[in-house]
């Protein structure tokens, strides 16, 4: 028993001393660990402090990098934006220089286009002078048919304004002056064979002279500066016969050019001015009334203001600004629309008297020629079609020549003739 508790004792010694020992050893382990772990973090913390150190140090040159590359990047901005402001400054330029430069490509493209009607109406002109210098040429060589007995035989520098004569224009003028007719004095003393002669002359239409009473007008121009006085001053005399309330009031600085007015000459114009009427305006406002007072006041041939259609050209006149070119030019533009193949082609001289046609005044007969339109043959073949065409062009009232029966009259007028 005792043997066995000394066992034990012995057996719980030794192993109280094992795990002193064991004890011992974990501390020294725990204590060696420590230690290692101490040596091995200060190690890491020297380290870690140097790191952080050239941390700073690098940090600090960053931060001037940094601030270099914003300041470099401000001044970047600052070119930007200058760039920028240039760029629109240069895109406004652009965007002006484009327009000048379509402005100058259409002002380019219009004036090739009026270069060209103007090369076209130079040709054109020149066509014409070419054609009225051929025509002055042969009827000068006419001179010898006329027999200048009664009348005789004037000077160029002796010459009269021929125009002033009502039914006598630039043209005619020329006619009469390439036959040494250049004087009031030699029309006034014209005779009935006179006349017939110089009429075939100029290529004139039958007839005309004696209606349009160039006799006459010649005579009345040829009276002294007093006697013309004196007729002006008792035509305004008559001027409580004429409607100024209807009419219109104007005065001479408003006066327009009434000769352009086909029938109205010089010394009509002269007339009318004597009863104040001066412009285009109180003509188109003429009613039937006033067209007989004013012919008596001016003693102009009873039906002539309304048979050589002064209202509807007068008229046109106020419509167009005072340019009577205006409606031709319109006119051209739209020639292109008659159809010459069924009507047929005539030429000035072929000319014939289209105011023997009811309808056809002179300005009307004016309007015609400028289509090409100056024979009785080429009335007599129009179509329904070519009636609207041309009524519209020369811009006459919608189905008046119908009423007026052109056609049938014109081929009246070539039956007789035949």
């Amino acid at each position: 028993m005792n043997s066995i508790i000394l066992q034990t004792q012995s057996i719980s010694g030794a192993a109280f001393e094992i795990i002193i020992m064991l004890l011992g050893a974990a501390i020294i382990g725990v204590i060696t660990t420590y230690l290692y772990c101490r040596t091995v973090f200060n190690k890491r913390l020297g380290a870690l402090k140097a790191e952080l150190e050239e941390s700073k140090k690098n940090s600090g040159e960053l931060k001037k990098t940094v601030d270099n590359l914003n300041a470099q990047i401000a001044e970047k901005e600052k070119t930007i934006d200058a760039l920028g402001n240039e760029k629109n400054q240069l895109e406004i330029k652009a965007n002006d220089l484009q327009k000048a430069l379509e402005d100058l490509r259409s002002k380019y493209d219009k004036a090739t286009i009026e270069t060209s009607k103007i090369a076209a109406e130079l040709h054109q002109k020149e066509d014409t002078l070419k054609e009225k210098e051929a025509i002055l040429k042969r009827i000068s060589e006419r001179k010898k048919e006329i027999d200048y007995t009664s009348f005789g035989k004037a000077a160029k520098h002796e010459k009269d304004d021929l125009k002033m004569i009502s039914g006598i224009g630039s043209f005619i003028e020329q006619k009469l002056n390439a036959l040494d007719i250049f004087t009031f004095k030699q029309i006034s003393k014209f005779s009935k064979k006179d006349i017939k002669e110089v009429n075939k002359a100029i290529e004139y239409f039958p007839g005309r002279i004696e209606r349009d009473e160039w006799v006459a007008q010649a005579k009345e121009l040829l009276y002294s500066g007093q006697k013309k006085s004196q007729l002006l001053d008792n035509i305004r005399k008559r001027k409580n016969n004429i409607n100024y309330d209807r009419i219109g009031v104007a005065q001479k600085d408003e006066a327009d050019d009434l000769t352009v007015i086909s029938g109205i000459g010089g010394w009509i114009q002269k007339k009318l001015n004597a009863l104040d009427i001066y412009t285009y305006k109180q003509i188109a406002n003429f009613n039937k009334e006033d067209e007989k007072s004013v012919s008596e006041a001016i003693e102009f041939f009873p039906g002539r203001i309304n048979r050589d259609e002064w209202v509807p050209q007068a008229q046109e006149l106020v419509y167009s600004g005072g340019k009577r070119t205006a409606l031709f030019e319109r006119m051209k533009k739209k020639k292109h629309k008659i159809d010459y193949s069924l009507i047929g082609i005539a030429h000035p001289e072929d000319a014939q008297d289209l105011q023997q046609i009811k309808g056809i005044g002179p300005y009307i007969q004016e309007k015609l020629n400028f289509l090409g339109i100056y024979t009785f043959g080429q009335i007599s073949k129009f179509t329904p079609v070519d009636i609207e065409t041309i009524s519209e062009i020369i811009e006459f009232f919608p189905g008046r020549i119908q009423r007026d029966d052109w056609i049938g009259q014109a081929k009246k007028i070539m039956e007789a003739k035949s």
